[in-house]
């Protein structure tokens, strides 16, 4: 829906309701292509992407789709930046201003990733391996933002072990931004390997090696023992 003269609602009062309506509307739309493609871009990488295709999905204009997005690059970085920062950012979420039981917060948030993995997100991967390792020589903005995303989550983490450390929940010789680093990576690893295998089980079998490493570096009377795999991702 094209909005016209009503994107100045000060100079046509009586027509504020109008102006909302199609405001709102426009956002929703946006939101939908936004959504729309990333599907698309999880399923089958952001190169294999067809706009062309996704706009008769959608059930929408060349005009509408390309009024927010002048190409499909400009529809990618809206991609990293309105789904994937957020959605990695909530992966972590958990452990933001904890000031005590830092250590079992984390084990128990890769021990969620773990139970709650399916066939489908084992057979997509984790997304932004996906883009980093697809898009990184590509463009160089592309890049910039799918940085952004890992660095925040490398944020997250380093605050969060430094905060263990101060209170005693990890070891004190432990460097929180390489922890943080390590962790990540390895998760993305456990998903690549997973992929390539069209296997849970191996999934399984990589995060729990992960989760016996990180014991060693976490202090052991921190972490929850002898609780059901249930209870501990219900305890986040």
């Amino acid at each position: 829906m094209h909005c016209g003269f009503w994107v100045y609602p000060h100079r046509y009062p009586h027509k504020q309701t109008s102006w909302y309506i199609c405001t709102t509307m426009t956002k929703a739309t946006r939101t939908r292509i936004i959504q729309k493609c990333f599907d698309a871009i999880s399923e089958h990488g952001f190169g294999t992407l067809r706009t062309d295709k996704e706009i008769m999905r959608l059930k929408i204009t060349k005009g509408a789709f390309y009024h927010y997005f002048p190409g499909k690059m400009e529809l990618g970085y809206a991609v990293v930046d309105e789904v994937l920062m957020p959605m990695y950012t909530d992966k972590w979420s958990a452990l933001e201003n904890l000031t005590h039981g830092i250590a079992s917060t984390l084990y128990t948030i890769i021990e969620r990733e773990k139970v709650n993995a399916t066939d489908q997100s084992i057979a997509r991967g984790d997304v932004l391996c996906n883009l980093m390792v697809e898009m990184s020589h590509e463009d160089d903005l592309f890049r910039d933002k799918l940085e952004t995303v890992l660095e925040n989550q490398v944020r997250i983490l380093q605050k969060a072990i430094l905060a263990g450390k101060a209170v005693g929940e990890i070891k004190p010789q432990t460097d929180a931004r390489s922890m943080a680093y390590s962790i990540i990576g390895q998760l993305q690893g456990c998903y690549a390997i997973a992929k390539t295998r069209k296997s849970r089980d191996v999934f399984t079998l990589m995060v729990n090696t992960l989760q016996r490493q990180m014991k060693e570096l976490l202090i052991a009377d921190t972490l929850p023992t002898g609780m059901p795999q249930r209870s501990m991702v219900e305890a986040v």
